[in-house]
């Protein structure tokens, strides 16, 4: 359903990411694992359209991607990068209504049904989003790539920042959206536990590159495997 093929990319000259190959099946959970500065957040604008190929390509349902981000979105991808990067300067309201109606999408049907998948962000539905805490932001950033109504979802580092409980929300949400809609998930993270909660399997990025792929189950159970390449 997704795949990146042969990523090649980085900034300016500078080359990040180093012929990557990965695969996210139809209403998979996949992990994108690996320490600070391996390459994971350049691979996940790679893989949206935010940053220029290289070398390589974007695959969507077998066929090569448009390199617009807007066009990207517009096939089902949806984007949650690192930082969150919500309109701080738009109400919650208004940053769930303008991402829906970007792609297409009803934004009075689109602000309801974030209301009923986020319960929290109800009572600050008219308040602007750069007065919410970061955990708040983090779950108003993903109800807002929802907005679009996304097949595939990219999640870059989303529990940076983030609050114990409301990571664990975010966990429960991800796997529900998942099991009732279907929708396929790549997620960018350190955070062991929490990909391990939600993915069945994970790749595992070093220096730029995939150095494996490796299971749920092995991953969890080899506590040498996980200081190696994670050094938890």
């Amino acid at each position: 359903m997704f795949k990146l093929v042969g990523a090649t990319g980085g900034y300016g000259k500078t080359t990040i990411i180093r012929d990557v190959n990965l695969e996210v099946k139809s209403g998979e959970v996949v992990a994108l694992l690996g320490r600070n500065g391996v390459g994971k957040s350049t691979l996940m604008r790679f893989a949206s359209g935010s940053i220029s190929a290289m070398a390589g390509h974007v695959e969507i349902d077998g066929k090569v991607a448009p390199t617009a981000p807007e066009r990207r979105a517009r096939l089902g991808l949806g984007y949650v990068p690192q930082g969150r990067f919500v309109f701080p300067r738009m109400t919650v309201a208004e940053n769930i209504a303008v991402a829906a109606a970007a792609t297409g999408h009803d934004h009075k049907t689109a602000v309801t049904a974030a209301l009923a998948d986020f319960p929290m962000l109800k009572p600050k539905l008219d308040d602007l989003a750069g007065g919410l805490s970061g955990g708040q932001q983090q779950v108003l950033a993903l109800a807002r790539a929802l907005a679009t109504q996304p097949r595939i979802l990219l999640l870059d580092e989303p529990t940076e920042g983030v609050q114990p409980s409301i990571i664990d929300e975010m966990a429960g949400i991800l796997k529900r959206i998942n099991a009732e809609r279907g929708i396929a998930i790549l997620v960018a993270e350190q955070d062991l536990d929490f990909c391990l909660s939600i993915a069945g399997r994970a790749y595992v990025m070093e220096k730029g590159r995939i150095r494996m792929e490796v299971d749920r189950d092995t991953l969890r159970s080899d506590k040498a495997l996980q200081q190696d390449l994670l050094g938890v």
